[in-house]
């Protein structure tokens, strides 16, 4: 009924077009092995979104693939899938059905078929997103890469290929014994898929840049349904756009990653807490880190801002190797006195994963970011409109809210220059930026709309000021950002007219951006709504 060798459809490409004008999608189904007249009903399948087209399409899905492949509502997979996700916003999701492909093949059929059918779908790797729709979809296919969990290190170390379906803890514990890691998240439950290609911070950032700039090559399905290597010398256009530009152009089902050196898995970090009389010591400590992290790259922090009780500043310190408090940039904050201290030196795979241990599963989130030239005193007013705006929050149940600085350093900003640059549209000869996160839980959905004003509200305050303070920057971090931001539009108008034709080239029907219309789109954000601040 199928086959599971790909086929290259050379003869699709043309000099301006990935995909021919008079492609077939039935035809391209047949030559991927499927036997569409076993799939009648998709023919009547008209109405994107519909009840029919969706059913049809899952259905040929269990056909093709089995009932271990697909789950529908009725069933209690469905149930235990649903209610994996971190938020409990995304939790709320009801696709139609759930397929699950153990082969990339059945990824490029299912991209046929969505087509064939007009049946929507959305992919899921970690499903770590704040918001509805990035990595699950009402009423279309989620696809959870679950069952592909490949990890595959070259002979000479110098390449991992990871499938989607990893998450950060599987890849470090993989290479904790070889001497080599990568740049990955720093939580170990965040999937490989959407970190890499939103761009990517990790303990190794200020070294080698982001994730995403550390990438040797993607293996892409393309909305043709064909499997393309993207890489500095093939296609590098496309490489070009995944890097940072999100999940608009394929679906990439290898991530071959360039491993770092690292003796023993061994890094250093942790947090200390500091009370209120000491912030602008914690703040000026950070800023000088920030600045000079050029000194000594290995060095990394965020700060926090937080009231529990009373308020505190976090800082999450690391080192890229053993015994990081000896660094001069991270002495400083030893000498500030601390309420709580559990830096120590760990493997790379145990800090992610002990940091995964601390977070909070199933309550509603939002994520919401901008950035700015780094500045201490922009860091140190940020801080009080932060606490002076969420007073009015204070009556919300199980409430939240975090102020968090990190740094994109000299080092980053030098990794973002690597084969042709990344996506994501910085000055890199500009000075660090601060990257502002303003991240908030709560538990009931009847205060959505009033967290949302007021992080928004928020959002603009601090815009304002960076303004005032002349220190304003436009870019907005994609995998940090709200459902209300247009983070494509942050990359400026160079680079949004670079990735719409890059996208037309190897999707001239905007598949991913119709079919898969979850997500940071080359338009607009994944729920548009001029109430709320976007950029």
């Amino acid at each position: 009924m199928r086959s599971f060798l790909f086929v290259t459809l050379a003869s699709l490409v043309a000099s301006q077009n990935f995909e021919a004008p008079d492609f077939n999608v039935t035809e391209a189904l047949v030559s991927q092995g499927v036997n569409v007249s076993l799939l009648s009903s998709l023919g009547a399948s008209t109405e994107r979104s519909s009840g029919v087209a969706c059913s049809a399409a899952c259905l040929s899905l269990n056909i093709l693939y089995g009932d271990s492949a697909v789950e529908f509502r009725n069933e209690s997979g469905y149930s235990a899938f649903t209610s994996s996700f971190w938020s409990s916003i995304s939790r709320e999701v009801r696709p139609y059905c759930i397929f699950k492909p153990s082969t990339p093949e059945a990824i490029s059929v299912l991209v046929l078929l969505s087509r064939l059918s007009q049946c929507p779908f959305a992919l899921k790797s970690g499903g770590h997103s704040a918001f509805a729709g990035a990595a699950s979809i009402e009423g279309g296919i989620t696809v959870s890469f679950e069952n592909l969990k490949s990890i595959k290190l070259s002979d000479d170390k110098k390449t991992v290929a990871v499938q989607p379906g990893n998450v950060w803890e599987d890849v470090l514990a993989n290479l904790s014994t070889t001497g080599v890691t990568v740049l990955g998240g720093r939580v170990g439950d965040i999937g490989v898929g959407g970190l890499t290609t939103g761009g990517g911070i990790s303990f190794l950032t200020n070294e080698y840049g982001f994730a995403c700039d550390n990438v040797a090559s993607f293996d892409v399905i393309t909305a043709s349904g064909t499997v393309i290597t993207a890489s500095p010398t093939d296609h590098n256009d496309l490489y070009w756009a995944l890097r940072g530009g999100g999940n608009n152009f394929g679906v990439v089902v290898s991530f071959n990653l360039l491993t770092k050196p690292l003796p023993s898995d061994l890094i250093w970090g942790g947090t200390r807490v500091f009370t209120e009389d000491v912030f602008p010591k914690v703040v000026q400590a950070f800023t000088d880190l920030t600045f000079n992290s050029a000194q000594d790259p290995k060095a990394g922090s965020w700060l926090v801002f937080a009231e529990v009780e009373t308020k505190i500043a976090v800082t999450e310190l690391w080192y890229g190797a053993p015994d990081g408090s000896k660094s001069h940039l991270i002495a400083p904050f030893y000498n500030i006195t601390a309420v709580s201290d559990t830096t120590k030196t760990r493997s790379h795979a145990a800090y992610v994963m002990d940091n995964k241990a601390v977070q909070i599963f199933g309550v509603r989130q939002i994520y919401y970011d901008l950035t700015t030239k780094a500045s201490y005193e922009m860091a140190l007013q940020a801080a009080d409109t932060y606490y002076n705006a969420t007073k009015s929050l204070s009556a919300v149940e199980g409430l939240l809210p975090t102020l968090v600085f990190q740094h994109v350093t000299h080092g980053s900003l030098k990794g973002a220059t690597r084969n042709g640059g990344n996506a994501m549209g910085w000055d890199t000869d500009g000075g660090p930026l601060l990257l502002i996160l303003v991240a908030c839980q709560w538990k009931n959905a009847a205060d959505d709309d009033k967290v949302y004003q007021v992080l928004s509200n928020l959002m603009t305050a601090i815009k304002a000021l960076s303004v005032d303070l002349n220190v304003q920057n436009d870019w907005v971090y994609m995998n940090y950002a709200s459902q209300f931001q247009n983070v494509i539009a942050s990359y400026g108008e160079e680079n949004k007219k670079r990735l719409k034709t890059i996208a037309s080239k190897y999707d001239p029907t905007s598949v991913f951006q119709t079919l898969q219309p979850g997500y940071f789109k080359l338009d607009r954000a994944p729920l548009p709504d001029a109430r709320y601040f976007s950029h």
